[in-house]
């Protein structure tokens, strides 16, 4: 604890300062924070209730100590509460905020091909390190599509995006903002291996059905051969999806694309595209409980 301060700090100044401390002193004096402080810490920072030079140093501080699952755990607590009055009937695509590069939010397109689910995500302003296209720039209106400005529905995180790019690197934001508990199902994509097991522990009791991906760009998207968890009724289980099994010619993408270059894509798919955005369909539906599985959903489709 800090002991000693400048005699002008506020309580909640004071009781912050011990947080950058946990995660700031070094080897000797670090320790991991508990699930509570880990949430009194953040709805600090979310509510701007410290001085922006703490929340820098915090979270900086924390991205080198590295979050721990029940840090992030709080974090998640007060998300849920913070945002539990958002949620819709359908499903909910948790795309990373800091956008597409280097292809069109396909499983969006995909959402075109089912009519009668109502799909939901947010969007919100350019973020780093990526600095990649927000959804509501690809122009997919279609019915049952629900873009969520988060700027509208979540102010407190999009007012510290100048922040974080001031910052330029990846903080605990870029692991816990995907979500925004839109649904009572979701869809969540991550680039790495030891995600499954941090998201089904992070999100699997806030949802009804959880499906974690590990898609195009860290989203639910399906370009290539694909591993996927499913965390249901305190269950997690592990499964696979080829296109190739489909018929269908993956996609590999390496090069950034423009927006003009990505729209074009999603307006004049060629037939490999096209169904690979069914593919994509079928299994956005499935997971929806729409179909009894994939392969009847592409079939139908």
């Amino acid at each position: 604890m800090v002991k000693r301060t400048n005699g002008s700090f506020t309580p909640e100044h004071i009781r912050f300062l011990g947080y950058i401390r946990a995660v700031g002193t070094g080897p000797k004096g670090n320790r991991p924070l508990s699930r509570e402080e880990a949430g009194d810490a953040f709805e600090l920072i979310l509510e701007r209730r410290i001085p922006d030079t703490l929340i820098s140093a915090f979270l900086l501080g924390w991205r080198v100590q590295g979050e721990g699952d029940e840090e992030l755990g709080g974090c998640i607590d007060y998300l849920s509460k913070r945002l539990a009055t958002h949620t819709h009937e359908g499903i909910e695509i948790g795309y990373p905020m800091d956008g597409k590069a280097k292809f069109p939010p396909l499983m969006l397109k995909a959402a075109g091909e089912l009519n009668a689910l109502h799909v939901h995500a947010a969007y919100d302003l350019p973020l780093g390190p990526k600095y990649g296209i927000a959804l509501d720039q690809f122009s997919l209106e279609l019915p049952n599509l629900t873009l969520h400005n988060r700027q509208e529905f979540f102010p407190e995180l999009t007012r510290l995006t100048q922040m974080r790019n001031e910052i330029g690197i990846r903080t605990a934001f870029n692991t816990l903002e995907k979500l925004n508990f839109l649904a009572p199902i979701a869809l969540i994509g991550m680039h790495h291996a030891p995600y499954f097991d941090l998201y089904a522990s992070l999100y699997g009791n806030h949802y009804k059905r959880l499906v974690i991906v590990q898609g195009h760009e860290g989203t639910p998207e399906i370009l290539k051969k694909t591993k996927y968890k499913i965390v249901e009724n305190g269950e997690v289980s592990t499964h696979s999806l080829d296109p190739e099994d489909f018929g269908i010619v993956p996609i590999q993408t390496k090069e950034e694309m423009t927006l003009e270059t990505m729209k074009m894509l999603l307006l004049n798919p060629d037939e490999n595209l096209k169904k690979l955005i069914r593919l994509n369909a079928a299994f956005l539906g499935w997971n929806a409980g729409v179909y009894e599985s994939i392969e009847s959903a592409y079939a139908s489709l």
